[in-house]
C-alpha cells in the first residue's frame, strides 16, 4: 500500500511572497511548516514510508531545505495546475488521487497519526477519515454554487440536498483502490471548475474545496452504491472537538485540527512543542528556514541575539547580558478607547506614558461623557493589560531570564508527556504543585481572544455586555515572549486553591472529593477520577500546574 501527501504551492504567476512565508491557514508560517514536518515524520514512523507529490517549489522546501524523510518525491504538479485559482488546493490532492494505482492512503499535512489503522480499513475499496453530517459550510457553499454558477452538475443541484441531511467524506485521510472511481471523481471535479472559471470571483473560492473533494466523493460513491469505510464515526459538530485533543497523548490515535483550529494558539503550541519534543532536529530546521526569510514569526525567542541557527537546547547565555528593551501590551485598551472616542465624538489619547496607573487613568476619565459602566469596563481592560506589561518586563528582563524560562518550558512539556505515558498506578504517584510566576486576576468581563482580528468585536461585545465573574491566570509563554491569559472555570479554581502544597496526583484527587456530592463520588468514582485527572493535565499543559522533577 502506498502512503502519500500532496503539496501544491500554487500557480507560479500567483506567488507574491517567499514560499517559506506561506501560512496556509495557520497562525504563523512556522506552524505551517512544523505541521508538515510533524505530519510527515509521524506518518513515516507509523507506516514505514511516505511519498510526496508536489511542484519544484514544494520540493525545494520540504526536501532540499527541511530534508523531510519522504521515500519518494514527484514534482508532477509543476505547471499542471497553473491555470487554476490558487485557493483551490483540493484540485492538487484530487490530481494525486487520480494518478494512483492499487491501494493508497493520502494524509493531509495537518493530520498527525500515532496508531496504524487496522487492515480492514486500509484494504477497503474506498476509505476516508470520517463522515461529516450537516456541517453548515457545505450548505452555504452549495447554495452559493446554485446562485452564481452556470454549470451545476446533478450532484450539486439544490433539489438534491435541500430538505435532507447533507453528508460528506472528510479527506484528512482518504484513499482506496478503485482506480476507475478516482478517475471519474477527478474528471467531474475538474470539469466543474473548468466550466465555472468565469464565476469563481462571485463566491468564496476556497469554500469550493469542501465541495469538490469531500461532498463530491461521498455523493459519487453513493450514486455508484460503493461503500466507504471510515476510520472514525460521524461528525455533526463544526467544532470537531474530538480531533484536536493533543492533551490525550499517548491515548489518542489521530489529531486533525481542521479549519479555524489552525489559528488557535494552544493548537499551534502543541504542534510546535510536540515536534520540538520528539523531533528536535526538524523543529530547529523549520525555525532556521522560516527565520532566514521572515522577521515576523510568533516564535519571537529565536530572534534573540544569542540564538544561533540549529542550536539545540538548553539555551545558555553568559552572565552580564544586557536588559532587553521595555515593552508594552495595550492592544485591547487602545481599541476600547477608539470605540468610546467614536461613540462620543471625543479625542481621548490612546498613548500610555510610563508610570500611568489605573488610578491616574480613572482621574482622567472623570470629565468625559462615558457612562460609569463604560469607564469601569475601560479601567478593567487597562488594569489587566497593565499587569501583563508588568509581567512582561519582569519575566523577560534579560536574555538569561528568557532562556531559563524557555528551558523550563521545554523540560516541563517533556515531563508531562512522560508522566501520562506511565502506567496509571505509577502516574498517580507523580508529585505536582502550582507553577511559579503566575498571577490570578478577577474580572467582570471575558477578555480572551486569539488574534488581532478579533479585538474590535471583543471590545464591542464587552462594552455592551452584563458583568459576570471571571478569573484569568496570567502565565509566561517564553517561545512567543508574551503572557498567556488562561480563563479558568469553577473546577480549575477549586483545584488551584486546593493545590497549596506539593501533592501526588492521587492525593490531590482525594482532596477534591469534598467538592462533589456523595452520589457523584460513590456512583461512578472512575469518572470522577478521570475528570480530575484531565483537569490536572490541562492545567499542566497551560503552565499553571508543574511536575516536581
Amino acid at each position: 500500500m502506498k502512503f502519500l501527501q500532496t503539496l501544491w504551492t500554487g500557480p507560479s504567476r500567483a506567488l507574491k511572497q517567499h514560499p517559506m512565508n506561506m501560512k496556509a491557514g495557520w497562525l504563523s508560517a512556522e506552524y505551517h511548516w512544523m505541521s508538515w514536518a510533524l505530519s510527515c515524520l509521524q506518518a513515516k514512523n507509523v507506516f514505514g514510508d511516505i511519498s510526496l507529490v508536489t511542484d519544484t517549489t514544494g520540493k525545494e522546501i520540504l526536501i532540499d531545505q527541511l530534508n523531510l524523510p519522504y521515500s519518494s518525491v514527484s514534482t508532477a504538479l509543476q505547471h499542471t495546475l497553473n491555470d487554476y485559482h490558487p485557493a483551490l488546493f483540493a484540485l492538487a490532492k484530487i490530481y494525486t488521487y487520480s494518478a494512483q494505482t492499487g491501494h493508497f492512503l493520502h494524509l493531509d499535512s495537518d493530520v498527525f497519526i500515532w496508531d496504524k489503522p487496522d487492515d480492514s480499513f486500509l484494504n477497503s475499496r474506498l476509505i476516508a477519515q470520517n463522515t461529516d453530517k450537516n456541517l453548515p459550510f457545505y450548505a452555504h457553499a452549495l447554495n452559493a454554487i446554485n446562485e452564481h454558477f452556470t454549470y451545476i452538475p446533478p450532484h450539486f443541484l439544490k433539489q438534491n440536498y435541500e430538505h435532507t441531511d447533507i453528508y460528506a467524506s472528510n479527506a484528512g485521510l482518504l484513499g482506496g483502490n478503485d482506480e476507475a472511481f478516482f478517475k471519474e471523481y477527478s474528471r467531474l471535479a475538474f470539469e466543474f471548475i473548468d466550466k465555472n472559471k468565469s464565476n469563481l470571483d462571485k463566491l468564496n473560492t476556497g469554500s469550493l474545496n469542501f465541495i469538490i473533494e469531500q461532498y463530491l466523493f461521498y455523493e459519487l460513491a453513493r450514486a455508484k452504491n460503493i461503500p466507504i469505510t471510515y476510520l472514525k464515526g460521524v461528525v455533526d459538530d463544526p467544532v470537531f472537538k474530538d480531533y484536536i485533543k493533543f492533551e490525550d497523548f499517548p491515548h489518542v490515535d489521530l489529531v486533525h485540527p481542521v479549519g479555524g483550529f489552525k489559528k488557535q494558539p494552544h493548537v499551534c503550541e502543541h504542534v510546535a512543542k510536540k515536534l520540538r519534543n520528539d523531533y528536535p532536529e526538524y523543529y530547529y530546521r523549520v525555525i532556521d528556514a522560516v527565520r532566514s526569510v521572515n522577521d515576523r514569526m510568533l516564535s519571537s525567542i529565536y530572534y534573540l541575539p544569542s540564538y544561533r541557527p540549529g542550536i539545540v537546547p538548553p539555551f545558555i547565555v553568559e552572565e552580564g547580558t544586557k536588559p532587553l528593551e521595555s515593552r508594552q501590551s495595550f492592544e485591547r485598551t487602545t481599541a476600547a478607547i477608539n470605540y468610546l472616542n467614536k461613540k462620543y465624538l471625543v479625542d481621548f489619547p490612546t498613548t500610555f506614558e510610563p508610570g500611568l496607573t489605573k488610578r491616574k487613568l480613572k482621574n482622567r476619565l472623570k470629565k468625559l461623557p462615558f457612562s460609569d459602566n463604560e469607564k469601569d469596563c475601560l479601567l478593567e481592560i487597562f488594569g489587566l493589560e497593565w499587569e501583563i506589561t508588568r509581567m512582561l518586563n519582569k519575566l523577560y528582563a534579560t536574555e538569561r531570564d528568557i532562556c531559563r524560562l524557555y528551558n523550563q518550558d521545554l523540560n516541563g512539556y517533556l515531563k508531562i508527556q512522560e508522566t501520562f505515558s506511565l502506567p496509571n498506578d505509577v502516574m498517580m504517584e507523580v508529585k505536582i504543585t502550582i507553577a511559579e510566576n503566575l498571577q490570578q486576576v478577577s474580572l467582570q468581563y471575558d477578555w480572551n481572544y486569539n488574534n488581532a482580528e478579533e479585538v474590535e468585536a471583543l471590545i464591542e461585545r464587552n462594552f455592551n455586555a452584563e458583568t459576570a465573574d471571571y478569573t484569568a491566570v496570567l502565565i509566561s509563554r517564553p517561545i512567543q515572549l508574551n503572557i498567556r491569559e488562561y480563563y479558568t472555570d469553577e473546577l480549575d479554581n477549586i483545584l488551584i486553591y486546593t493545590l497549596n502544597d506539593i501533592f501526588s496526583i492521587r492525593e490531590l484527587i482525594k482532596k477534591m472529593e469534598p467538592y462533589f456530592s456523595p452520589e457523584e463520588i460513590s456512583g461512578d468514582y472512575e469518572s470522577f477520577k478521570l475528570l480530575i485527572t484531565k483537569t490536572i493535565k490541562q492545567l499542566m499543559y497551560c503552565g499553571i500546574v508543574k511536575i516536581i522533577f
